[in-house]
């Protein structure tokens, strides 16, 4: 993150979200079970070694990546800018005026009317996170750079009716004094007061309580998404609840059936452990093979020399070890001839075939 303390618009309290952000997205990361976020004392260790300050983390190039990751032992490195953090708040009223009697007073005689008055008002909160976040594989390339923005409201409403009113007529004269009426909620969830949010610390369970602090974390679990969808692995979690019977799994699980499966994560401390988009969802089976390709020979347009496309290079064969779920599956290295890594494309193998290679 940048060096960044903000002011949230409307207050006077002042939050050092360089330090909040990162731990509020460790914990969403670590919810996940999958990713083991790199703490603050290893990060400020690492770049301590390498003679960083915070304000350059942004600017770091290819080479100084790479180097941050190999002191994190890190298969990514996420860094991010806040471009927007604030709630504002916007009134609204409307009044009218009533009038009761006129026509009344014209037919009882002695009779009097009076004017009275109602207003209502209404407040709008609005919370914006907008972050640019972007992941760096372990070689310092960048896998992509995606932009979060989350907008939250909450209304709040209340009305006031003053009135008075007064009547003379035959049987007597009449007074009735209207009283001052305001409708409000004991208690405004989420925290949106200024008072209120300037007495809460950043990245504290209060603070997830309040309107900004629920767009924060909703920002910080898609980025979690954009991760997992730009790097991997495919896994479901903890924020989305799968259903079989629900159309939208059919959905998805129709739109894997048309993809390839692709490796989509080598876990770098132990090699054997890779993942591939592909689980039951496509049918696969236990010890079931499969070649793996990789990206060979270019082959170029023979007039402008542009890059057209790839020859497949055969660089391993592989063979389905656990079906983790629908869309996850991992397998392991029956033999090789080059390292394995995200992006490599799997081919099933005939039962022909193996029998061949057998």
């Amino acid at each position: 993150m940048p060096n960044f303390i903000g002011k949230i618009f409307g207050t006077k309290k002042k939050w050092d979200l360089e330090a909040g952000f990162p731990t509020l997205l460790n914990r969403r990361l670590a919810e996940t079970v999958v990713y083991q976020p790199v703490s603050r004392d290893e990060l400020l260790d690492a770049m301590a070694k390498m003679t960083l300050s915070r304000h350059n983390l942004n600017k770091l190039n290819k080479a100084q990546i790479a180097e941050l990751a190999k002191h994190l032992n890190a298969d990514v490195v996420v860094v991010g800018e806040i471009k927007e953090f604030g709630q504002s708040r916007m009134k609204a009223n409307a009044s009218r005026q009533l009038m009761e009697g006129g026509r009344e007073a014209k037919a009882v005689p002695l009779t009097a009317s009076f004017r009275t008055g109602m207003q209502v008002t209404g407040y709008r909160y609005r919370a914006k996170v907008k972050l640019s976040m972007k992941f760096y594989e372990s070689s310092g390339s960048e896998i992509a750079t995606v932009p979060i923005s989350v907008i939250r409201y909450h209304s709040r409403a209340g009305t006031q009716v003053a009135g008075l009113e007064a009547s003379v007529s035959e049987s007597g004269t009449h007074l009735r004094l209207g009283q001052i009426s305001q409708q409000q909620g004991k208690k405004l969830r989420p925290i949106v007061k200024p008072t209120e949010l300037n007495k809460i610390k950043f990245a504290t369970p209060k603070f997830d309580r309040t309107l900004l602090g629920m767009a924060t974390n909703e920002a910080l679990i898609k980025t979690v998404l954009a991760l997992r969808d730009n790097f991997g692995p495919n896994f479901i979690t903890p924020w989305e609840i799968p259903n079989d019977e629900s159309e939208q799994k059919k959905k998805v699980d129709e739109e894997a059936l048309k993809r390839p499966i692709k490796i989509t994560y080598v876990d770098s401390e132990n090699p054997d452990m890779i993942y591939i988009n592909a689980g039951s969802a496509q049918g696969l089976a236990i010890d079931q093979k499969f070649d793996v390709y990789t990206k060979g020979d270019p082959i170029r347009d023979i007039d402008t020399g542009e890059i057209l496309d790839y020859i497949p290079k055969k660089i391993a064969t592989v063979a389905v070890v656990e079906i983790r779920n629908d869309r996850l599956s991992i397998i392991k290295i029956i033999e090789k001839t080059d390292d394995l890594k995200r992006g490599d494309l799997l081919k099933p193998i005939s039962t022909s075939e193996v029998t061949k290679k057998q």
